[in-house]
């Protein structure tokens, strides 16, 4: 289905050594959610033991664990973060960028110029001295080894035999440590495990000849290839989070109600909104022998109208208690939503006024959609910019016009189409409200019943030109409610149990 988390089931090769996967650091088959709640995501490697010498430091680019890639990203191994790798399909971890101008970054960058400006220091004494040399191999052979896989023997066999510390503490000693000859060994083992995004920064690497700034760069290199890693395996184990996840964020839900009088105010209150919402539909004051709208209420649509109502969220209320860690998504969505409907709407009220002329022209609703886009970035009430938007709408009608060689709008005829397009921006215009009617009951349906179809074969009219964005809307929708569902659907079934008076 289109609009489903595409998962990524990608099998790891047991016999090709050679990126078989994005490579920088293995999972070992470990889950990332620990039994005690906090999170390690990986467990902890032990360290290779290397030979420091009478080495002062350490290299700053020292292997981190998986939980530290965590807390790195600015992230924290919590709930929310397993709730976030779950139902953003898209999740992934970044390393993080320190300000410019921040004491952590400075310090951080004292601490690697002390490192490297040692290192060359000591390569360039008569004779060299190899403590930093010996300290920096024996950490990079750590990083090699922390990405292989479990079938990765071969190469763990190459690694540990190409990078023999005791041969090189040898070496050292005599006055013949090739660190360069190492380097083109790092290099080269780890053009085979990188994923083929990294080919281009492994070529680079090859054309640096100064030991330094290799393994600088080295290092540099390794640190991506360790997120890559990271980011491949939770793609991959992201089907058998699933699960657990449902179980590890209904077991801390419950522990926070332990902790609040009454935690779930907000919720019950959301769901009586949407079950008063449906008898007012069902049986509006007017109507004569109407059916008992208790009758036709039931939980699930009672839940599934509640949760259409998070699309349209004021935003001076509280989420309810069981939504909040998806607030922020929701609301995006919201917005998305809004914009696209505003698009689809200023779009058919432009054809209504134009013609054949221009529905006839292709690549027009492209460029629009890209300039009421561009022109209502960051913009909270779209109401404020409707008469940019109009400027907007004549402006490329009339150079598709000219391109055409046909003759542009008068000026009467332009003022008549800005007019149209500004009042097309109040969600009451019979034409927004009815195309905004049909986006949001699209997304109803594909929330309220089994998808085993295409939902692209079921964009309503009117709302064709919109469907990359009322799929990406409707996709991401479908993911956060349906696992949402799945969490606290005991609480749901609890409260609205009570209010139906169902036993």
């Amino acid at each position: 289905m289109p609009i489903d988390d595409k998962e990524d089931n990608a099998k790891l090769g047991s016999e090709d050594e050679s990126k078989d996967a994005p490579g920088a650091c293995s999972a070992e088959g470990e889950h990332p959610l620990d039994s005690s709640g906090e999170g390690d995501m990986i467990r902890k490697k032990p360290r290779v033991n290397s030979p420091r010498g009478n080495s002062p430091i350490a290299s700053p680019h020292k292997h981190a664990t998986f939980e530290e890639l965590l807390r790195a990203s600015g992230l924290v191994t919590n709930m929310a973060l397993a709730h976030e790798i779950v139902v953003d399909g898209n999740f992934k971890l970044k390393p993080k960028d320190l300000p410019e101008n921040s004491i952590e970054k400075q310090c951080r960058d004292i601490v690697h110029k002390a490192f490297w400006d040692t290192l060359r220091q000591q390569l360039e004494d008569d004779p060299p001295t190899y403590d930093h040399s010996i300290t920096l191999l024996g950490e990079v052979k750590e990083l090699l080894v922390s990405i292989l896989l479990p079938h990765h023997d071969r190469l763990r066999t190459q690694i540990e035999e190409g990078i023999d510390l005791p041969l090189i503490q040898q070496q050292a000693e005599h006055g013949i440590l090739d660190v360069h000859h190492y380097g083109n060994f790092i290099i080269n083992t780890m053009a085979n495990l990188c994923a083929p995004v990294r080919d281009e920064e492994i070529a680079k690497l090859k054309e640096i000849s100064d030991v330094v700034p290799l393994f600088r760069e080295i290092f540099r290199v390794l640190e991506l290839m360790k997120l890559d890693m990271a980011n491949f395996t939770l793609q991959s184990l992201r089907p058998h989070l699933k699960q657990q996840s449902v179980d590890y964020e209904r077991g801390k839900f419950q522990e926070f109600l332990k902790t609040q009088p009454d935690g779930l105010e907000l919720t019950r209150k959301w769901l009586e909104e949407a079950a008063d919402d449906l008898r007012s539909q069902d049986s509006p004051p007017s109507a004569e022998g109407a059916v008992s709208s208790e009758s036709a209420l039931t939980p699930v649509r009672i839940l599934n109208h509640a949760y259409m109502a998070l699309l349209d969220w004021e935003d001076t209320k509280l989420f309810p208690e069981t939504i909040i860690m998806d607030q922020s998504r929701l609301q995006e969505m919201a917005e998305k939503l809004r914009k696209s409907i505003l698009i689809a709407t200023v779009l058919l009220v432009t054809y209504t006024n134009m013609g054949p002329i221009i529905t006839s022209i292709q690549g027009f609703p492209s460029t629009l959609k890209h300039h009421i886009v561009a022109i209502s970035d960051g913009v909270g009430d779209l109401r404020t910019i409707m008469p940019n938007i109009a400027e907007q709408v004549c402006t490329d009608v009339n150079e598709c016009l000219k391109e055409r060689g046909i003759a542009e709008m008068d000026g009467l005829k332009a003022d008549a189409l800005k007019s149209q397009v500004i009042a097309a921006g109040d969600r009451e215009h019979s034409v927004h409200k009815l195309l905004d009617s049909r986006g949001r009951s699209f997304i109803k349906m594909l929330i309220s019943v089994p998808v085993n179809f295409d939902p692209t074969t079921r964009i309503p009219p009117g709302l064709s030109t919109v469907q990359p964005q009322l799929m990406e809307v409707a996709g991401q929708f479908v993911r956060v409610i349906g696992h949402n569902r799945t969490v606290y659907g005991p609480i749901y079934s609890d409260i609205l149990g009570k209010m139906l008076n169902i036993k």
